[in-house]
């Protein structure tokens, strides 16, 4: 009676690892959507840098930004101060609503790349 029930948990984990084996073979073809790495997007917006013309402005990241809190779906969070940080960076801050600093995140203006500040 034991033995069906060993060789069934045999053959599905035997498939569990040859389907992620396949999986993690496949190249990737760039359709999924954004994958967080970290609390930041590895890489920023995909459908934003698809379509990027030219460098991203303060309202560009500001709407990326926004967009992405609204994702959450956490009340207590809101977009803090953008500031300017060099020619190629902006720095966003995300704040509670009494304007506790929660995190601050780098995006590239050229790529929208997002990578979470450690302070």
């Amino acid at each position: 009676m034991r033995r069906p029930s060993i060789i069934i948990l045999w053959s599905f984990i035997v498939t569990l690892v040859v389907w992620g084996a396949l999986i993690a073979a496949t190249p990737d073809s760039g359709q999924r959507g954004p994958l967080p790495s970290h609390m930041g997007w590895g890489g920023g917006f995909p459908w934003l840098r698809a379509k990027l013309v030219g460098p991203l402005d303060e309202a560009d990241v500001r709407r990326m930004m926004e967009a992405w809190l609204k994702q959450e779906r956490n009340p207590r969070l809101k977009l803090g101060p953008i500031t300017a940080k060099g020619e190629d960076t902006f720095q966003a801050d995300i704040v509670t609503q009494d304007n506790s600093l929660v995190q601050r995140f780098d995006i590239d203006r050229r790529t929208g790349a997002i990578e979470a500040v450690e302070d």
